[in-house]
């Protein structure tokens, strides 16, 4: 009997938490209909429609739908950004280019290799990730892998690559 409670519990949370998030998406869309069927329909759907649609629907659509991640300099969304250890670093075969495999999913951008500084002795690193996670937004559950790649402005050579974050030196295979 226990686990069938639990079962009952855990659905009606999660039905709860789609029917906020479809009553965010669709504008006030279920505010009208309910006025409309309570009697009020000239009333309620002539004052509370146009007022919702042109000021809440616009608003909301673009504050909880997904990132945009062809936009990051979105300025009504910057996202928190963070800067992460390196776990490996390889040089590619033109010499100039720094890569490290990355992943991230749900509300992150595709993280990116910054270079901090470099000089003639070393070349410091940091890979920057991008979150536009807020408080009462669901992200997607997915995972992606890729690379973050860098161009230096000369040949590694013989110069040594520090992280940024720990301000270790890293061994670039």
């Amino acid at each position: 009997m226990k686990p069938l409670v639990k079962t009952v519990a855990t659905t009606a949370v999660v039905l709860a938490g789609l029917a906020g998030c479809a009553s965010r998406s669709s504008g006030g869309s279920s505010t009208s209909a309910a006025g409309a069927g309570s009697g009020g329909s000239s009333t309620s759907s002539s004052s509370s429609s146009p007022g919702q649609t042109s000021s809440t629907a616009p608003s909301s659509t673009g504050q909880t739908g997904s990132p945009n991640p062809s936009n990051p300099s979105n300025p009504s969304d910057p996202g928190t950004v963070k800067y992460v250890p390196l776990q490996g670093l390889s040089l590619a075969k033109d010499g100039v280019t720094l890569v490290t495999e990355v992943n991230w999913g749900g509300c992150n951008d595709q993280p990116t290799l910054v270079i901090k500084s470099q000089d003639a002795s070393k070349v410091v690193v940091e890979e920057k990730s991008v979150s536009h996670y807020r408080v009462g937004m669901m992200c997607p559950d997915f995972s992606r892998n890729g690379e973050a790649t860098v161009k230096l402005d000369a040949p590694l050579g013989s110069r040594q690559v520090i992280d940024g974050v720990k301000n270790v030196a890293i061994s670039v295979s």
